[in-house]
């Protein structure tokens, strides 16, 4: 096993600036990669949006300052002091969940922390937050997660891969910033010493914590897959040391029905997905084009969002027929069809929100 590097990751690959001594430093280390990067390097994808200025200019205020807001609340989390210590005994953890949930995540879950769960370096911030840490090496000096989710609007994610998906997007990742950031101060309120993940800073890769917490499991997308949810959720974290009662990974049989449906695989406009799996770090993901799914990107102008609005579990399905598919082929067809039926192929609405329209429009 190996830790994760969040240099590895795409962004991170794709901001490298040719030329540079990191540039060099990572493509002689990783050569492969140069060939897919290249065409995507500084490109950014919200202004290939198929929409003329007028709606640009209308629009795209609504979170494009999001970041802002964000970089605010790590400001206030890092600069708020840490109190004397209260001591709390791990029953107190329904409480922490409740609270987390009182702040407005959707589902909360606990699990450890090693130094695997970390990356091993970070792999730079956005401009927006005006802090680059790139190449920093990251020390593992937090041993609990409390791992929450924020459900996204499924009617705008209904309208993958257009602008609606991209507003359901960014608002879950505000909200999650919001509820880490309560949580953290919470927990330093009560002497304890915690750190916000969000989607502009973070210590470790979600997914991976969110599976081990309990939360969902692994679809064949890569994204966590919940039972009430499907993959329309965002994943946030607070870390801290507070010894706290963990959960654990469940299995509802979605490694099977995954090769049943497949259904984000099938409509993936770039083909990033694939069903082949690989194993990391004791956890099964799948194969994936991320230099693929980032193409699609930038041809639409959001983060488009077709595979989790194709999954039969964001649309909702039959949980007493869930909890007996595990194990029974016959059952997870059942639920599939049942799901072409009501939905297809694809979940897909066409018609713009009321949100988005001008002029009265019908």
């Amino acid at each position: 096993m190996k830790k994760y590097d969040e240099r590895e990751t795409l962004f991170s690959r794709i901001d490298l600036k040719k030329g540079t001594k990191e540039f060099k430093e990572f493509y002689e280390k990783n050569p492969e990669l140069l060939e897919t990067d290249d065409p995507l390097r500084g490109v950014s994808f919200r202004p290939k949006i198929k929409k003329d200025d007028n709606f640009k200019k209308l629009f795209f205020p609504l979170i494009e300052n999001n970041k802002l807001f964000i970089k605010s609340l790590h400001e206030i989390v890092d600069n708020f002091q840490v109190s004397k210590k209260i001591d709390i005994e791990k029953s107190y953890t329904k409480n922490i969940k409740e609270i987390t949930k009182y702040y407005g995540a959707t589902d909360v879950g606990i699990t450890k922390l090693d130094d695997l769960s970390f990356y091993s370096h970070h792999g730079g911030l956005s401009e927006s937050i005006e802090y680059n840490n790139y190449n920093e090496e990251i020390k593992s000096v937090y041993n609990t997660a409390i791992v929450f989710l924020i459900e996204m609007d499924r009617e705008m994610i209904n309208r993958a891969p257009h602008f609606e998906e991209l507003l359901a997007t960014e608002e879950a990742y505000l909200k999650i910033a919001q509820v880490g950031a309560r949580l953290a101060i919470y927990l330093k309120s009560l002497g304890h010493d915690a750190f916000m993940n969000s989607s502009e800073k973070y210590l470790a890769p979600l997914v991976p914590l969110a599976y081990d917490a309990g939360l969902g499991e692994i679809g064949i997308s890569n994204h966590l897959v919940t039972l009430k949810y499907g993959d329309n959720v965002r994943i946030g974290a607070v870390f801290t040391n507070l010894e706290l009662e963990e959960d654990h990974p469940i299995d509802f049989g979605l490694k099977e029905f995954c090769k049943h449906c497949a259904l984000c695989l099938i409509n993936c406009p770039t083909f990033a997905i694939s069903h082949i799996p690989r194993i990391v770090n004791g956890r099964q993901f799948y194969k994936f084009r991320d230099d693929k799914c980032y193409e699609m990107w930038t041809k639409s102008g959001t983060d488009c969002g077709v595979c989790i609005q194709s999954c039969p579990f964001t649309q909702g399905v039959d949980f007493e027929k869930v909890s007996k598919m595990k194990d029974d082929p016959l059952m997870m067809d059942e639920i599939l069809k049942e799901h072409l039926e009501t939905h297809g192929r694809r979940k897909y609405t066409k018609e713009e929100l009321s949100i988005l329209k001008l002029n009265g429009e019908e």
